[in-house]
């Protein structure tokens, strides 16, 4: 019951706005689904794939809120919204590298 409800909940979450492909997602999902009921993949591996895409929804989530910030700000903070998408790049490329 309880991998039914994790399919459930990693499916719906596939489903939102700003996400990546839905061919993405469905692969995932699909993937998850066979090892989980063939008992190949652990509660240890489901978890590193979700904690992967959680990463990437919050480097989305703050690139967004950066060109929505930026768009605000007049033309003389353009360096800072550059440094701001590095420091959020380098960021996630080092939580992506643990």
């Amino acid at each position: 019951m309880k991998k039914l409800i994790l399919i459930f909940i990693i499916l719906s979450a596939c489903s939102t706005p700003n996400s990546r492909s839905d061919a993405y997602y469905e692969a995932v999902a699909g993937h998850i689904a066979q090892t989980v009921l063939s008992g190949d993949c652990n509660s240890k591996c489901i978890s590193s794939i979700v904690s992967s895409d959680l990463k990437h929804a919050t480097y989305m989530q703050a690139i967004n809120v950066i060109d929505k910030v930026s768009k605000l700000l007049p033309s003389i903070y353009d360096a800072i919204k550059k440094e701001l998408v590095v420091r959020v790049d380098e960021k996630y490329k080092k939580e992506i590298i643990k």
